[in-house]
């Protein structure tokens, strides 16, 4: 028996139909407020990793920007420099494939086509490939010509995968 309810007649059914109703709209609430939430957390994960790829690609490209400048002798070779620039695209192939979640295909103003989520396995391919070059060009590099076959080389990976799997603005 619920305190402060009376259970006969049509007023105590009332009254208990009342209290039920209050605990569904209660809980309706909270379902809702639990979802609200779980969307906004999915959006800002996705914003974040979003942000985390743009800022991986442009440290990326900073650095064939260094690259570019020792092979046209713009500026001095730096071994440590050159090795560097294979560094950071180790680093770079190391990170990507945790960077292209399901939820962070839009927003952001991402640069990522839809390829990468409809042939994963080609996308991981060819960051596989890329990590793979980098290292041999890490390993490779001793000299200034060294460096710009190894460059070249990876010229050649940035360029097919861009041609896949970034969208073109």
């Amino acid at each position: 028996m619920a305190i402060g309810l009376p259970q006969n007649g049509p007023k105590g059914r009332e009254a208990i139909g009342l209290h039920k109703k209050r605990e569904l709209d209660m809980m309706i609430r909270t379902v809702l407020a639990v979802t609200i939430v779980a969307v906004g957390v999915t959006a800002a994960v996705a914003q974040s990793v979003i942000a985390d790829r743009k800022a991986l690609m442009k440290r990326s490209g900073d650095q064939a920007k260094v690259a570019a400048s020792m092979v046209r002798g713009e500026t001095p070779f730096d071994l440590a420099k050159a090795k560097g620039v294979f560094e950071t695209y180790v680093d770079k192939a190391n990170k990507l494939p945790t960077l292209f979640p399901e939820n962070s295909k839009t927003g952001g103003e991402t640069h990522a086509a839809p390829a990468i989520w409809e042939k994963p396995d080609e996308f991981k391919a060819q960051v596989a490939k890329f990590g793979a070059d980098a290292k041999a060009a890490l390993d490779q590099t001793k000299d200034l010509d060294s460096f710009k076959a190894a460059n070249a080389n990876m010229l050649k990976d940035c360029g097919g995968c861009h041609e896949t799997f970034r969208l073109k603005m």
